[in-house]
């Protein structure tokens, strides 16, 4: 029951462009959840973040921009509380020859010579959220813009310079993303992760190794499972593969799985692809086609543990989505240097080894 050869069907679609009123940067996560998660500078009581976008993300000659929106993450920092919460904030606007490569973690550094335009002073409120299935989760934090912004692509790339201050708590995790800058991976995060989700004592997890060649085109993506035995023997895994985590067969995810025996535990992918393997194998590979067009095609995985002798079921506790990567590392969409309490310091932190930043949904017009 391993129908691989049917794989490249998933990547045989086409795309219209369309005007558009919203950018999400990085772009194609405006539906997917992203691979990491920032703290800073929404979850602390003060922080800087500088945010610079590589201006092709954005638009072709020019754009003008309204509101910036930010959610909660999902897949990452999943077991906060997320509550009402309000900042002084101040954001302000630079157009820079900086590059995502080439940032450093000093402030100045960055800013140069450039003009500064204020986009924001004042109270910021930042909504108490609630993590929603299936991720990602609502752009629940949208800041309309005092003055907006009119960013022109020839004048460089986009640095917004983000400091807030009077907050409280460590509570409210923005979705954001990594990706690696040395390694050619597919772009990997958790959907759904329930430690309840267990089935006579037993219980399946899944992991997706995030190493270099995994999940790219024309490579495999590898997904191993764990099996943890109770009362029901899984002698057998079920892996599945899909490209939708919203909903199967007109039905929308998650799908609970009592009725199967399986209290706690749920679907939250939409199965078109499915491989039987020994528990004992610890995982299997699906081969990718190696056509570039597959590149950031969203995948879906998740497993089910089959004993045949008794019939028991035991669903995967978790769920991954990956998107697909290109056979050499990409450049970078954006780069982030944060810092959480900050005062007068006069650097940053900024990923040794990729590009790590906010999911970001930028309202307004684009050429």
């Amino acid at each position: 029951m391993t129908p691989m050869r049917f794989l490249p069907i998933f990547f045989a679609t086409t795309t219209a462009a369309v005007a558009q009123t919203a950018v999400t940067v990085p772009n194609g996560y405006e539906s997917l959840e992203g691979t990491s998660a920032s703290r800073t500078p929404f979850g602390w009581s003060s922080g800087r973040v500088q945010y610079l976008v590589d201006g092709d993300q954005l638009c072709t000659t020019a754009a003008v921009v309204t509101e910036l929106q930010f959610r909660l993450d999902g897949g990452n920092f999943n077991v906060d509380a997320p509550v009402a919460k309000s900042f002084q904030c101040r954001i302000d606007a630079y157009e820079v020859p900086v590059t995502p490569a080439t940032m450093s973690a000093t402030w100045t550094g960055n800013l140069g010579t450039a003009t500064p335009q204020t986009l924001f002073d004042g109270v910021l409120a930042v909504p108490a959220a609630v993590r929603t299935f299936p991720y990602p989760n609502p752009w629940a934090l949208t800041i309309p813009l005092q003055t907006p912004l009119v960013y022109l692509r020839a004048n460089g790339n986009l640095l917004l310079d983000i400091t807030v201050t009077g907050g409280s708590g460590d509570n409210w995790p923005a979705d954001g993303f990594f990706f690696h800058a040395t390694e050619a991976r597919g772009e990997v995060t958790r959907i759904f992760e329930d430690a309840a989700c267990s089935v006579g004592g037993s219980s399946l997890a899944l992991d997706v190794p995030q190493v270099s060649g995994n999940g790219v085109v024309g490579a495999n993506l590898t997904v191993n499972h764990v099996a943890t035995l109770g009362g029901a023997a899984i002698p057998f895994v079920y892996h599945t593969l899909g490209v939708d985590n919203r909903q199967s067969a007109g039905v929308p995810l998650p799908i609970p799985l009592a009725a199967l025996g399986a209290s706690g535990c749920s679907l939250h992918v939409d199965p078109l692809l499915g491989a039987l393997v020994p528990t004992a194998n610890g995982g299997l590979s699906w081969p990718l086609p190696p056509t570039p067009a597959a590149v950031g095609v969203p995948l879906f995985t998740q497993a089910i543990g089959i004993d045949f002798a008794s019939g028991a079921l035991v669903p995967s506790r978790n769920a991954f989505q990956v998107r697909v990567g290109a056979s050499v590392p990409p450049a970078g969409p954006a780069q982030m240097v944060h810092r959480s309490n900050y005062t007068t310091q006069t650097t940053g932190a900024l990923s040794p080894s990729g590009y790590y930043g906010l999911v970001t949904r930028f309202v307004g017009a684009f050429q």
